[in-house]
């Protein structure tokens, strides 16, 4: 599509600017035609904005006859938000760097979104965010999909880009909280290193994928909040504009300096219905109970554990069940308690997006053990187990020493003593 040039301005004693190209010539004539509209369109939005945050445009002219468009652009020394992800030791970036960034870009979105012709920038995304070498504020760049909307406008061309632009504006409803998704779309990926690119249409679906938390455990509650609620398909759920979501991240990082944040507690449990409160473990980011004094998955100690109070995560009337780790030298014994209603057994694959409920991947030296390798779910007041076509294959142990090799995708009721023999893990599947 084109490049970005260093020049230097004759006329101003050298003074470096940005030369933006578009190079169109081999395209059809109604595609020059368009591209050539597009370019106009890009040059006269950005000639009437005035932000800190959007780059100053001092001139722009083109070549019709060889297809090549210019836009003089003030000079940006700093690198994209991209370079920086990539360049991060941990393949992510710290909460309180990406919050500063984010209150900037929040702002300068709702500076777009309050104009008097409202303008949806459409194609936010890390690549599309700069850093000002000089000053180190963010810059927005690249506006050629930016778009002037009114109220009343429907069925706008559907431009952007997969896993950072939200459902709606692939029907073409484009609107203001469309940049909210993007917005928070971009912090996911800046946060957890989990490029939203690689599942763009169920990334966000957090009954089925892992939570940001679940992802990077260092995340506090509240930030993974803010961004559940930014990248919620329905736009009425996330916030309801530019400004709030600036003002809900600038707390934020007032709260995040004070030490005012927690980790691991998705509610601040009432201190006497703890065994009603659902909570995440602050080291693996896990769902666990509140009252447990060991998580579940990683072992770790629970600061906020309390003796004495059992938990109760499903009615009385309903079985629960746990699965237990057998024949291990760890002191503490592995249990995995069964929370879902559908959970997954395998190994967990933070590329692939994959965080099982029951995660044997500790308990699994030789990967015998599939990433997907069964599923146990609950069917009224029974529990069914089924093999998900795992290399390997799943082995029932009943309780009266039966052994049965499961069919894959061939559902089994188990039963209370009943042992799950999968890769070399055996687990001891019990009910209460």
């Amino acid at each position: 599509m084109g490049a970005v040039y260093l020049a230097f301005d004759q006329n101003l004693g050298g003074v470096e600017r940005a030369v933006k190209e578009m190079v169109q010539s081999s395209i059809e004539e109604e595609q020059q035609t368009k591209a050539i509209d597009d370019f106009k369109r890009e040059s006269t939005i950005l000639s009437t904005l005035d932000h800190p945050a959007i780059p100053t445009i001092y001139d722009y002219f083109f070549d019709d006859g060889e297809g090549r468009f210019y836009l003089v652009m003030k000079y940006i020394t700093g690198g994209d938000l991209a370079g920086r992800l990539r360049s991060a030791p941990a393949g992510k970036i710290e909460e309180r760097q990406v919050t500063e960034w984010a209150i900037q870009v929040a702002d300068v979105l709702a500076y777009l979104h309050g104009l008097p012709e409202t303008i949806v920038y459409r194609d936010l995304k890390p690549s599309n965010i700069m850093l000002d070498g000089n000053t180190g504020r963010v810059m927005l760049i690249d506006f050629g999909i930016a778009r002037a909307i009114n109220q009343e406008e429907k069925g706008v061309t559907a431009v952007g880009t997969m896993g950072y632009a939200p459902p709606e504006l692939f029907s073409g409803q484009v609107e203001p909280r469309s940049d909210i998704y993007s917005l928070g779309s971009t912090m996911f990926h800046l946060l957890t290193g989990a490029d939203p690119q690689n599942n763009p249409l169920l990334i966000f679906d957090f009954q089925k994928n892992p939570r940001p938390r679940q992802i990077n455990s260092q995340l506090s509650d509240q930030m993974e909040r803010i961004l559940m609620r930014a990248v919620e398909y329905n736009a009425d759920h996330r916030f309801s504009s530019a400004e709030e979501m600036r003002q809900t991240l600038n707390a934020h990082l007032e709260n995040l300096m004070r030490g005012n944040v927690t980790y691991g507690v998705s509610e601040a449990p009432a201190a006497v219905s703890l065994s009603s409160q659902l909570v995440f473990c602050g080291f693996c980011g896990q769902r666990i109970v509140a009252s447990d004094m060991f998580c579940a998955f990683c072992g770790a100690k629970q600061p906020i554990a309390q003796q004495g109070v059992h938990a109760e995560i499903y009615p009385r009337t309903a079985a629960t069940a746990k699965l237990i780790i057998d024949g291990t030298s760890e002191l503490d014994m592995p249990v995995f308690t069964l929370e879902k209603n559908e959970n997954l057994l395998g190994r967990r694959d933070p590329t692939a997006n994959i965080f099982p409920e029951v995660d044997l991947s500790r308990f699994d030296p030789q990967t015998k053990i599939s990433r997907r390798h069964a599923r146990i779910w609950r069917d009224g007041g029974a529990f069914l187990v089924e093999d998900l076509g795992s290399s390997n294959g799943t082995v029932l142990i009943a309780g009266t020493s039966e052994t049965v090799r499961l069919t894959p995708r061939m559902p089994h009721p188990l039963s209370s003593g009943d042992r799950l023999r999968i890769g070399d893990t055996t687990l001891h599947f019990l009910m209460s």
